[in-house]
């Protein structure tokens, strides 16, 4: 009888180790949604020439990941990266429905030719990476504005938690004037907002729409001046105001095009 009972104690044990261990084996690993990501990958796309995305050959692209990495998808789906090959197919099939948005801290960078890498442990770390390699960042898309407009009211997230709303072409560019002396930054957009583009008014839902116009506008080459003489352009019964005549042309209209801001 005591053999029974001693029989059915080690098995009871057996199973709880064999159950702790299974539950230890299906560790998850979180994933942070990371602004700073969208970033780093769209410069990364221009160094690969991916999705038609292309960049001179002086690029600023100074870091490069330590593989493997866990990045997220935005419906929440983890992948795990083994290497540089299978990151370029993944950004290669991504869609305004379906992108990268997340990343799973800590990981670790390394500048080529170094041997040394470096730990980002959070997002905050990731934007001191972006903005030391002078990346193109959400500053530049909003200061350059070469190919579009933004339709008013629209709001921006900076790095001091802050939300602040644009509601004219003087806010944006009071804006661009206050960052040149300033360490708070664009992090990202509140979604969705509006611009106009080629003489349709677009609207952005999320950040690969919004790097893919921005792309769009690297490929039309088109630079402007910052100088405000504000026209505008009747879209749909709808005034839209530009700051000077070259943006508005950039954005697809003529000098026929335009009417009376009043």
């Amino acid at each position: 009888m005591k053999n029974i009972k001693f029989l059915l104690l080690f098995l009871s044990i057996l199973v709880s180790v064999f159950v702790s261990c299974s539950s230890g084996d299906e560790t998850t690993i979180e994933t942070q949604k990371s602004s700073a990501l969208r970033i780093y990958l769209n410069e990364f796309k221009g160094v690969n020439n991916i999705s038609g995305r292309s960049m001179s050959t002086d690029s600023n692209f100074c870091y490069e990941f330590v593989y493997p990495i866990t990045l997220a998808y935005n419906n929440g789906t983890v992948v795990n990266v083994a290497n540089e090959t299978e990151l370029i197919a993944i950004l290669e099939s991504e869609t305004s429905e379906l992108y990268i948005n997340g990343i799973a801290f800590p990981f670790n960078l390394i500048a080529p030719g170094s041997t040394t890498p470096i730990t980002i442990s959070n997002e905050s770390e990731f934007w001191s990476v972006i903005n030391a390699c002078e990346m193109d960042t959400y500053d530049d898309y909003i200061a350059s504005g070469s190919c579009y407009s933004f339709v008013y009211p629209f709001s921006l997230l900076m790095s001091n938690n802050q939300t602040v709303t644009l509601n004219n072409d003087q806010d944006l560019l009071n804006l661009v004037a206050q960052q040149g002396n300033s360490d708070n930054y664009i992090v990202n957009l509140v979604y969705p907002f509006s611009v106009i583009s080629n003489n349709t008014i677009t609207q952005i839902d999320n950040e690969y729409e919004f790097a893919q116009l921005n792309n769009d506008c690297d490929d039309n080459n088109c630079n402007c001046p910052t100088d405000v003489n504000p026209v505008c352009v009747n879209v749909g019964g709808v005034i839209i105001s530009f700051p000077n005549a070259c943006l508005a042309e950039c954005a697809g209209y003529t000098s026929s095009d335009f009417v009376n801001c009043n």
